[in-house]
């Protein structure tokens, strides 16, 4: 009679649980979803002047949960759903930021009238063209992130941080510097607006809160720190069963840098033109090919003029070295083609090319062999039940004064070297 009481409590209890949550309790009707992508490789790095070791790479990793709920509000003949999503980093041996809902993480409403979130989020320079032209997910060292939306000298892949409320030394991001300087993002404190699709019309615009702002920098000004993000992508199916596609995105930081770099003030911006083209052979066959153009411009002004010139080099952007109390202001061309063939037996090929040219600067920084390349070759087999296994080879290759590097890790052989990979990896989707 004990058990089967201690049984019937535990049961209750179970069930109360189970709707437990938030100031009001849970709710029962939400659809929850837990989701995941492991995506792990081995990798050979040969770095010029005789450096070669070996590691495990995870590649983005995660697991999210999200849910849904009908708020029982119709608009447009559509029924008005409240959206969460928490999403996290796996990786085995290490981490870019601590913490549940590192990764896109939001609420939002959707209905007809598309999508409305708060949250941390990739923006849309990058996410809007990012899955159309790279054909190594955007998740590893492989991916166009190495020299597309960078200008080298650590502006690499930005995820999150700890945008503050308070504007200390410390609190501006988890890593005040370089990679504050980058344009693929995945930016915290973000408002996104995402469209309806239109006939294959789509358009996004995001522009981040302005926690950083009012914080006294050089000459005692104070900086009002904000990002616009925006882009639009047209996408057509073909009467014979090809696909085009095209996409422009922008985005601008203003007074970014500043903030970061502890300078008076700062406006830098990218625009990026892109396209893609799917052509059908037929029995599952395919070849894809993509393209993308950018330039990223910085115009960053009065760096270093405070009472110690040396304030601002201890922010991590190697590239101001030597700019004591002036401006730094130049920009920067770069391409990109990619391509994918599909045999049509779950094996295919993939390659990606990037071009770096050389800074055109006004003023602050050196332009003479600032270019750098990129290459990327892969062979995937992808099993029935969509288990990936690959073979892939990368490279990146700096001229004299170019610092460019692998693309998330931020590995390269240094200003002016080479570095290769070798990797073997799988990924899985859940």
């Amino acid at each position: 009679m004990k058990i089967l009481k201690l049984t019937t409590a535990l049961l209750a209890l179970s069930a109360v649980s189970a709707h437990a949550g938030g100031v009001g309790g849970g709710n029962a009707d939400s659809n929850w979803t837990i989701y995941g992508w492991q995506n792990y490789s081995y990798e050979m790095v040969d770095l010029e002047g005789g450096r070669e070791y070996d590691r495990i790479q995870g590649n983005a990793a995660n697991i999210g949960f999200s849910a849904s709920i009908d708020t029982g509000v119709m608009m447009g003949g559509q029924a008005v759903n409240a959206n969460m999503q928490c999403e996290q980093f796996t990786f085995h041996n290490r981490l870019t930021s601590s913490g549940w809902c590192n990764r896109n993480s939001k609420l939002s409403l959707s209905g007809s009238f598309g999508v409305v979130m708060v949250g941390q989020w990739l923006l849309p320079y990058n996410e809007m063209v990012a899955q159309w032209v790279d054909p190594f997910y955007d998740a590893g060292d492989d991916s166009h992130s190495s020299i597309m939306g960078s200008v080298g000298h650590g502006t690499l892949f930005y995820n999150g941080g700890t945008f503050p409320l308070g504007g200390g030394d410390n609190d501006f991001n988890y890593g005040t510097g370089a990679t504050d300087l980058g344009f693929n993002r995945r930016q915290e404190e973000t408002i996104q607006y995402f469209s309806p699709n239109m006939n294959g019309f789509t358009f996004r615009i995001a522009t981040s809160s302005r926690a950083g702002g009012d914080t006294a920098v050089a000459n005692d000004k104070e900086v009002d720190p904000r990002i616009w993000s925006m882009g639009a992508a047209y996408e057509k199916t073909l009467d014979n069963g090809d696909s085009a596609w095209f996409a422009i995105t922008y985005q601008k930081h203003d007074e970014w840098a500043a903030r970061a770099v502890t300078s008076e003030d700062s406006e830098d911006e990218s625009w990026r033109i892109a396209g893609r083209y799917i052509h059908q052979w037929g029995n599952g066959s395919f070849s894809r090919l993509s393209a993308m153009w950018e330039n990223l411009e910085y115009d960053v002004e009065g760096f270093g003029d405070t009472d110690d010139d040396e304030a601002g080099f201890q922010t991590g952007w190697s590239l101001f070295n030597g700019v004591e109390g002036g401006d730094l202001k130049f920009d920067r061309d770069a391409w990109m083609i990619s391509g994918i063939h599909n045999f049509g037996n779950g094996l295919d090929a993939r390659f990606s090319y990037m071009r770096a040219e050389e800074y055109d600067c006004d003023s602050g920084c050196v332009d003479d062999d600032t270019d750098a390349s990129a290459v990327n070759l892969g062979l995937f087999y992808t099993m029935p039940a969509g288990t990936g296994l690959r073979l892939t080879y990368s490279e990146v290759d700096d001229e004299d004064n170019a610092n460019y590097a692998f693309a998330i890790s931020g590995v390269g052989a240094g200003t002016g070297n080479k570095a290769k990979m070798y990797g073997i990896g799988m990924v899985q989707w859940f």
